[in-house]
């Protein structure tokens, strides 16, 4: 199994915000893609902060300030809030299971702290993955919902990319966002930076197509 893929935990949070609607390999592999680089953005931000403030351990408090350096506006405000609040709980929660369960979150916290030594090649303070983790699976969440939303006002039961598309341009943080992604990684996140582009010649490309 790809051991960087976050589909698993998509699917999980898709359940919890539309029960009732699928999700296209496509669109999956678009959310797959935007995960890792909001991952990336994130460890690379908060890996600078430990590297000036000559910090050898990552904790949660370089993970939230690297947030609000990554996150526009209110996106950061409710990012910041859930970090804050998986962290809390965990603290709260001697046992009862994985660190996940813990914590009160779908994503894989134990996934997401083996990325962030592999990434930042730095010691991993307890909260520091607890937090991303938490703010990964907000970000998909608001995703999601806004796709579903818009896969349901074109009477669909299954999200495809079109509808990713389209729930991110009407929110203009989620469109700053991953604008801003598009340009500052180029490459490393192909299938939302094609959705993101806009068509080329005359035709709509494949933004219609059921994927």
């Amino acid at each position: 199994p790809n051991t960087s893929s976050f589909a698993t935990y998509i699917y999980k949070v898709l359940k919890q915000v539309h029960p009732d609607m699928g999700i296209s390999k496509h669109a999956m592999a678009v959310l797959d893609d935007f995960n890792r680089d909001m991952f990336i953005r994130v460890a690379e931000e908060a890996r600078e902060l430990c590297m000036k403030q000559k910090n050898v351990t990552m904790t949660s408090r370089e993970i939230q300030t690297a947030v609000r350096l990554v996150l526009p506006g209110e996106l950061a405000k409710h990012a910041v809030s859930e970090g804050t609040k998986a962290v809390t709980k965990f603290s709260a929660c001697e046992t009862g299971g994985n660190q996940s369960t813990r914590a009160g979150l779908v994503f894989p916290v134990g996934r997401v702290k083996r990325l962030l030594k592999d990434r930042t090649k730095m010691r991993i303070g307890a909260g520091a993955p607890i937090y991303l983790a938490a703010v990964l699976e907000y970000l998909t969440a608001e995703v999601l919902e806004l796709g579903g939303n818009a896969a349901r006002d074109n009477k669909r039961v299954r999200i495809i990319p079109r509808h990713i598309l389209l729930a991110i341009q009407n929110d203009e943080e989620l469109n700053k966002l991953c604008l801003t992604a598009c340009i500052m990684e180029g490459g490393v996140i192909p299938n939302i930076h094609a959705v993101l582009l806009p068509p080329k010649g005359p035709s709509h490309g494949n933004f219609g197509a059921e994927y």
